[in-house]
Parts: structure tokens; C-alpha cells; sequence
């Protein structure tokens, strides 16, 4: 498909959607948190798409996926989505009839290039990018003048917080060489740490973006709720393969947060 160029997305991830709207994450309304951050987004303006990075469900259930949908068509806008741990992998290569979200999206302006990927190990908290993911990689980061976005679920690099890190993809390197490889990626995104970072190797940014609920302590050893409110991140993606990104966070709402420490 076909944008135009000069082109901003708006990220969200990790919103961890139940089967029933009425059930909370930790203390946690999840659905009332999604709803108040697609409020906040509806005041963007010239936006031309969602990017959501995956944990869109907490059960996997069709009806989180229903309600998913439902809550982010206020937006007007195409979603375009990646599986995260919590989520159906098979949904996002071979989405059955009564889906409401399209399956693997190849996005393309007249300058960029976007590339959806699946890093999910079903069962574990950890990422991994297959063979044939990989392999996707390398057909679709092309030669041919536009500059390359990658979006995935699981942290590629480490983000500092040590009981995260323990999930994060495990055969970053072998991406690592494949960007390497390939000038014209310009910056990997990605969700499941719930909280911003980013880095940089050589040319190319590793950026995260906050949780649509509940947030986690930036550089703890152990697992740690944060209480800053739930975010998500516009991305402008320029003719000159530059990106202009900013988090933006809700100011007021109720996270209603539990006190644990045993994760979830």
C-alpha cells in the first residue's frame, strides 16, 4: 500500500487487552487506559497510521481483538500490527475470516519503507527472530533509494533494566549483522519493556515507547511498577531518512495501581 510521503505514525504497544472490558491488570483498567490514550491521539493531526507493537492482548482472546479494533476505528485511521508475547502469532500470518485486524502489512511511502515483524517464542517471554523472518528482512530492506524502518516486539539491544533484559530477543546479533548489512535501516522500534529508551549503533536508532496501562522502573534489577502515567509516540519519518519522535503521556488518570512485586 501507498501513503503519502512527509508521513507521522503514532506507536502504541503493550496494552494488554482481556476477553471482557471489565477486567484489570494489576489494578489496572487496561481498556479504560486504551481508550484514554486514543483520546489523547485523536488531537494529532496529519497522521497515516497506528503502529502497534504488539501485547495488544493479554489472553489472546478473538473478543480482546474485537475490542481492539473497536476502540482504535474512533482514529479514523489503518492499524497496523505485530504480535507480542501475550498475543496469537498465527493471527498475524493467517488471520481467520472473523479477525478484525489485517494480518503482516509491508507499508510503503514514497520514501520509506516499513517492515512489521514477528519475534514471538510461543509460550516464553523472550523473543526470537526466525530463519524466515530474517529471510523477510533481507528480500524486502532494498536497494533501491528508500530508508528502512523495522518494528518488532522485543527489545534487539539490552535497555538497562536487568530483569527485562532477560527477555529480550535472543539472537540479536544475528539482526544486528543484518542491519549492519543494510545502510538504508534508519531505526528499529519496538515495545514489551513498558517505558521509553533509546540507542544507538553506527546509524541506526533502537527506540521504545511506553505501555498504553501500566509502566516499569527504568534501570531496576528486579521486576518494578513505575507510576508515570501510560504514553504512546508519534513518529515523522522524513525525505531524508531522518525520524522526529516524541513521547506523549497522558496528564490525568487513575492507573488505581496494585502493590506487587511477583509480576504478572
Amino acid at each position: 500500500m501507498s501513503l503519502s510521503d512527509g508521513v507521522k505514525f503514532i506507536q502504541i504497544s503493550d496494552s494488554h487487552l482481556f476477553d471482557s472490558a471489565d477486567k484489570n491488570l494489576i489494578g489496572v483498567n487496561t481498556d479504560e487506559s486504551l481508550r484514554a490514550i486514543i483520546s489523547l491521539v485523536e488531537q494529532e493531526t496529519n497522521v497515516s497510521g497506528i503502529l502497534a507493537t504488539g501485547d495488544l492482548s493479554q489472553d489472546s482472546s478473538l473478543a480482546s481483538y474485537q475490542r481492539f479494533e473497536k476502540i482504535v476505528s474512533k482514529l479514523d485511521l489503518p492499524v497496523y500490527w505485530l504480535p507480542g508475547n501475550h498475543d496469537n502469532p498465527d493471527y498475524f500470518h493467517n488471520s481467520p475470516e472473523n479477525f478484525p485486524l489485517p494480518g503482516r502489512s509491508l507499508i510503503e511511502t514514497e520514501c520509506w519503507r516499513i517492515l512489521m515483524l514477528d519475534s514471538v517464542i510461543p509460550g516464553d517471554e523472550s523473543g526470537h527472530l526466525a530463519s524466515s523472518e530474517l529471510d523477510y528482512i533481507d528480500e524486502n530492506v532494498k536497494a533501491d533509494g528508500k530508508h528502512h524502518l523495522l518494528l518488532l516486539h522485543h527489545q534487539p539491544v539490552p535497555c538497562g533494566t536487568a530483569w527485562l533484559d532477560t527477555m529480550k530477543l535472543d539472537n540479536s546479533d544475528e539482526l544486528l549483522q543484518v542491519i549492519a548489512s543494510k545502510p538504508s535501516i534508519r531505526a528499529v522500534i519496538h515495545g514489551h519493556i513498558h517505558h521509553e529508551v533509546e540507542h544507538r549503533i553506527a546509524n541506526t536508532r533502537y527506540i521504545s515507547t511506553p505501555s498504553t496501562c501500566f509502566q516499569f522502573t527504568p534501570g531496576t534489577d528486579d521486576f518494578s511498577l513505575d507510576t508515570r502515567l501510560p504514553g504512546y509516540r508519534s513518529l515523522t519519518l522524513m525525505d531524508d531518512g531522518s525520524i522526529e519522535t516524541e513521547v506523549v503521556r497522558l496528564t490525568d488518570f487513575d492507573l488505581n495501581l496494585e502493590d506487587t512485586v511477583g509480576g504478572y
